[in-house]
């Protein structure tokens, strides 16, 4: 992933493992990061819904105090880390940043590749539409504020590779996740996860699978159902009290904590093949103990597609490999986000330290940056 002027991001070019944790104080552009990744699924859908949802254009990109700044993002999306160079799906577009807030795309190319040879483009540059020879539907005119990838959505290589569009974000509420909920048809999680009670009662075949770890979490948890309260549903805790008996107890009395992890646990589950499924700060209100068993849960899901957990809690780091970690700061107005430092890297793989004795020793280093907080030269 390559992004340019994307809010607080300057400038950043990554690659994503199937399981990565971006790792940084609060404040220091996580959450842009991972809402470039919803926005590029966004775009393919309603650029101009996307982009109003951000505040528009001027929420949108970096500011600076010369003139506007254009934004790029480049998704490039393969179903094995080593062939991104050669076996791929793309999405790359520059979004122009004209003057009382209107905007256009300047530049966009979709395009797939399979062994390295290519299977088709289609690009622009302003309101030029090119496509290679292997599509062979004629180009429509399209808006200068609508995305190519309405176009494409239904070619072969994109059908194949729908990660380009699955993103799935969750940001939970535990106050909405208390309020009964309207019964709707809506079964998967939402992101702030308004309709769990729905999205658990739809995962029958996998509610053990929820509850179980759930057990762990709560002490004396035996069951969690859901119960019809008129036209809206509502979760009943069943916990095992001193003298053996089980009482019930509704979501308004359980701990924000709790909430939290079985939002992310039935968000986990329900996971799609093939899918991105970010999850912002897991350990906030959850004690450690059950934090790391979320993330134990997270990193299982990350087998069926990609997960993305951002965090700033050493606690949680040593559940993941070092290669698996970025490393997230935000200096001078602007955010920077890369790979953990070599030095630090051989500290950890020589079992000097574990990630989190290492994060509580010294700050993170982005690769390439100085023992001192400043960039380096690269090698």
């Amino acid at each position: 992933m390559e992004l340019r002027n994307y809010r607080s991001i300057e400038s950043a070019r990554v690659d994503l493992a199937p399981f990565t944790l971006i790792v940084g104080p609060n404040g220091s552009g996580k959450s842009n990061f991972a809402d470039a990744l919803v926005f590029g699924r966004d775009v393919g859908i309603d650029a101009v819904t996307a982009i109003d949802r951000r505040g528009g254009i001027v929420g949108l990109r970096r500011w600076q105090r010369t003139k506007p700044c254009d934004v790029t993002v480049d998704i490039r999306i393969s179903e094995k880390r080593g062939d991104l160079d050669r076996d791929y799906a793309r999405h790359q577009f520059t979004i122009h940043s004209g003057n009382a807030g209107r905007w256009s795309f300047r530049r966009e190319l979709i395009e797939a590749r399979a062994g390295g040879s290519l299977q088709f483009e289609i690009s622009r540059e302003g309101g030029t539409v090119k496509a290679s020879e292997s599509v062979k539907f004629p180009m429509p005119r399209v808006r200068d504020t609508t995305s190519l990838m309405l176009l494409v959505k239904q070619l072969g290589p994109f059908r194949r590779r729908p990660a380009l569009a699955r993103v799935h974000r969750v940001r939970l509420n535990p106050d909405a996740m208390r309020v009964p909920q309207v019964a709707t048809e809506n079964a998967r999680l939402d992101e702030s996860g308004t309709n769990i009670a729905t999205a658990f009662r739809k995962v029958a075949n996998l509610q053990q699978a929820v509850v179980e770890p759930m057990k762990r979490i709560i002490p004396g948890l035996e069951d969690i159902a859901v119960e019809p309260i008129g036209r809206h549903l509502s979760l009943r805790f069943m916990q095992r009290q001193g003298g053996g008996q089980l009482a019930p107890f509704s979501a308004w009395e359980m701990s924000e904590g709790a909430l939290r992890a079985l939002g992310i646990l039935v968000a986990a589950r329900q996971m799609l093949r093939d899918e991105l499924l970010i999850i912002e700060e897991p350990e906030v209100n959850v004690h450690p103990g059950a934090a790391r068993l979320v993330f134990e849960v997270l990193k299982d899901a990350s087998t069926r597609g990609a997960v993305l957990v951002t965090t700033h809690s050493p606690d949680l780091l040593d559940a993941a490999r070092d290669e698996e970690i970025l490393v997230c700061k935000y200096e001078d107005g602007v955010t920077r986000i890369g790979p953990l430092a070599d030095a630090q890297r051989d500290v950890i793989r020589d079992g000097l330290f574990s990630i989190a004795e290492l994060m509580r020793s010294e700050p993170l280093r982005i690769a390439g940056e100085s023992p001192s907080g400043m960039p380096g030269k690269l090698p």
